[in-house]
Formats: C-alpha cells, sequence, structure tokens
C-alpha cells in the first residue's frame, strides 16, 4: 500500500541521509514513495531482480537466506534483524544482481523505496544528492564488511593451529570472499 510522501523532517535523523541539506532530501523525496506491509510479508525475495533500495522507517524485518537459492525447501539462515531506520536492497540497488535473501516483514512496516531507474536520472544529471546517498551506502556496507572480516578472522582463528594448512573449505570460502585477491 501507498502512503503519502514523506516530510523532509523525518528522513534528517536517519543515517542513510547524512550530510543531506533541505534540496538534497527534497530531490531524494521526488523520487521516494513510500509503502506499507502487513506482518508476514515478502517485502525482496531472494533470487528475484529489483533494484529498489529500501529505508526501514517503523516496524521490524527479517532478513533470511536459504542455503540453496534454487531449493525452496532448503535450510533458512537468519542474516540480520532490521529496525529503523536500517537500509535494505542497497546491493542489488548498487549492482544488477538477483537479491542474496529474502526480507520478511516481522511486524508491520513503513518503508521509503528508492527506485533505481529514478536514482540513475539524478546520477545521469549529476544530483549532488545521489552521490551522497551513494557515500553513505558505500560507509554502510563498508561497515558490514569490517564486521565480516572480524568473524572470519575469529572463526579462522579458533578453526586450527595456524601451523597448519589450510582447511580445502576454507580456502574455498576465502577465494569466494576476497575475489580478485591473491589468498595466502
Amino acid at each position: 500500500m501507498t502512503t503519502p510522501a514523506i516530510a523532509p523532517e523525518t528522513l534528517r535523523d536517519i543515517p542513510l541521509f547524512n550530510g543531506f541539506n533541505a534540496t538534497d532530501l527534497a530531490q531524494i523525496i521526488d523520487i521516494s514513495s513510500v509503502h506499507e506491509f502487513p506482518a508476514d510479508e515478502l517485502i525482496v525475495e531472494q533470487g528475484a531482480t529489483s533494484r529498489d533500495l529500501y529505508v526501514l522507517l517503523d516496524g521490524r524485518c527479517e532478513v533470511i537466506r536459504r542455503a540453496n537459492p534454487h531449493d525452496p525447501k532448503t535450510k533458512q539462515v537468519t542474516l540480520a534483524r532490521l529496525e529503523a531506520p536500517a537500509h535494505f536492497g542497497d546491493m542489488s540497488f548498487f549492482n544488477p544482481s538477483p537479491h542474496a535473501a529474502d526480507v520478511h516483514a516481522q511486524t508491520a512496516v513503513q518503508v521509503i523505496q528508492i527506485e533505481h531507474a529514478s536514482y540513475d536520472d539524478l546520477i545521469r544529471d549529476g544530483v549532488l544528492a545521489a552521490y551522497k546517498l551513494a557515500y553513505n551506502v558505500t560507509e554502510a556496507l563498508v561497515r558490514r564488511l569490517r564486521r565480516m572480516d572480524d568473524w572470519v578472522t575469529e572463526l579462522a582463528a579458533t578453526d586450527h593451529d595456524p601451523c597448519d594448512p589450510p582447511r580445502p573449505e576454507w580456502q574455498s570460502f576465502r577465494e569466494k570472499l576476497f575475489d580478485r585477491w591473491t589468498i595466502v
């Protein structure tokens, strides 16, 4: 369900819009829509291709990934629980690839939806707000990647004796995670 446009003051406290002035906020609002989803509704589906970025204004969501994306009966892993003002859909928003996980509404939720096609128009026009949004999303992805690095390091440190050669599955994981890096 679509609801009326959002007021600029609502966006001011959302980290994704840090550094935005009134003009920037107005430009983002112009390409945004606000939607409400009931509890248990699927908002983003793993494997589906959409290019939208979502900002959670109210409610809670759960990010769930199937171990085998092509088998709906495979084991599911909860990757995260999101609360306002979290955002999701950022990887597919900036890279045209299928969604890596499902996002389900745990409660009734309200989200801002930014469609990539409209965002792309801002980029083509050289609108500073579009670049600020990309910068802020990049900072959020870097924080997520740093947490992943910490987790991987902790996992590797407790996995085996440092003098032992890496196990094949660990080597495979590192090669997937650190694409185009030389793995030692």
